[in-house]
């Protein structure tokens, strides 16, 4: 028996999948069997077969995606990263009965999709002062969880969780927990990757993005990476017609050598933007650190109560203020944007006063928003 098999609960593995028409499946010259239109009503111009359903998982996105991992291992396209996680935790806890493990700072759909389904959270702080694991935490309470979800590079720390731990982790949960290691910001340090880790564990899950450095948020474009014994059962849960086939051009586009190449220079060139950003403004005297970064954002610790937050605010610098997390008190999370906005808000940084002199109230929806 699979680890993915001993976890599934019962009322999963005795789930029928919905038998959609396109997951059916079929060849054939006239198609009649979804209730669609057999004629499209064009409302423009390049429009092109919007009156069929999509394909239940459209297979050419999946191995041009796995082509783009270097992986033999299977891939699923969800809607995202956020669904990647609310699928794992619904297919693999039961409400009431089951738990996960986070490592808080981190991503907080993690929590939010286990607690919206009465699923216990325990949270295994990452340690101070750099933020790593503490992998015998993690261990003890994956011998009580189904989940252990780890962000590398983390959100919103911002750095690599270190390798060696996560293996450790892995080779030591094997009997107890899937391990989910979240990469949506992994184009900023590829080499990093855990992906081919998944050949030799298989209670490890990788889940992927194209919102971040490909720059496709809005084409809610994610990826579940895993064994075989996983993905069956995480399938089962898949909606009829998850991708829109408008969507799967965008993401055949982006998986193309030319996309590949065009989303690698982009990147180049963002990384040599945030490290000259944080050149301009780790010297302030009221700035206490910038910590590393392997992604598109920088985490800056101010002096206690310096309002960073609040004056770019006021100066129409939309940041996130990470106050409300645990061990972040006076943290901001800056993304780097194009080099004439990081050149901006450098020198904005740069001409505010050296020591606390206003008092802003926080705006709450900003402050508290939690995305990624």
């Amino acid at each position: 028996m699979s680890l993915a098999e001993k976890l599934a609960p019962e009322n999963i593995k005795k789930l029928i999948p919905y038998q959609s028409a396109r997951r059916i499946g079929g060849t054939g010259r006239l198609w009649l069997n979804a209730n669609e239109l057999e004629t499209p009503l064009l409302f423009q111009d390049n429009q092109s077969a919007l009156h069929r359903y999509p394909d239940f998982l459209p297979n050419d996105i999946a191995v041009a995606y796995q082509a783009y991992c270097e992986t033999s291992q299977p891939t699923l396209a969800v809607r995202g990263a956020d669904e990647a996680i609310d699928l794992l935790v619904r297919t693999f806890c039961q409400p009431g009965k089951d738990s996960i493990t986070i490592c808080s700072p981190t991503y907080a759909m993690y929590q939010f999709c286990a607690e919206s389904m009465a699923i216990d959270v325990i949270d295994c702080p990452l340690q101070a002062p750099d933020f790593s694991l503490d992998v015998d935490a993690v261990v003890c309470a994956a011998k009580r969880s189904n989940l252990v979800f780890l962000c590398s590079p983390n959100n919103p720390t911002g750095q690599l969780l270190d390798r060696d731990s996560i293996i450790a982790i892995l080779e030591q949960t094997q009997q107890h927990a899937l391990v989910v290691v979240d990469e949506a910001y992994i184009e900023f340090e590829l080499g990093q990757s855990v992906v081919e880790l998944i050949d030799h564990y298989p209670n490890l899950v990788v889940i992927r993005t194209l919102s971040k450095a490909f720059g496709l948020a809005a084409v809610r474009c994610g990826f579940i990476i895993a064994q075989p014994s996983v993905l069956d059962f995480i399938a089962k849960l898949i909606p009829p017609y998850p991708m829109p086939d408008s969507s799967a051009e965008i993401v055949l586009n982006a998986l193309s050598p030319n996309g590949i190449a065009k989303v690698r220079e982009h990147t180049q060139k963002l990384l040599a933007t945030k490290q000259a950003f944080v050149d301009q403004i780790a010297h302030l005297d009221w700035i206490e650190r910038v910590y590393p970064s392997a992604t598109n954002f920088v985490l800056v610790r101010t002096e206690p109560g310096f309002p960073l937050f609040e004056l770019l605010l006021e100066q129409g610098v939309v940041t996130r203020n990470q106050a409300h997390e645990p061990n972040l008190a006076d943290c901001v999370r800056i993304t780097i944007g194009s080099e004439a906005s990081m050149n901006e808000v450098g020198k904005i940084i740069c001409n505010l006063p050296n020591r606390l002199t206003t008092s802003t109230p926080h705006n709450k929806d900003i402050d508290h928003e939690q995305t990624a």
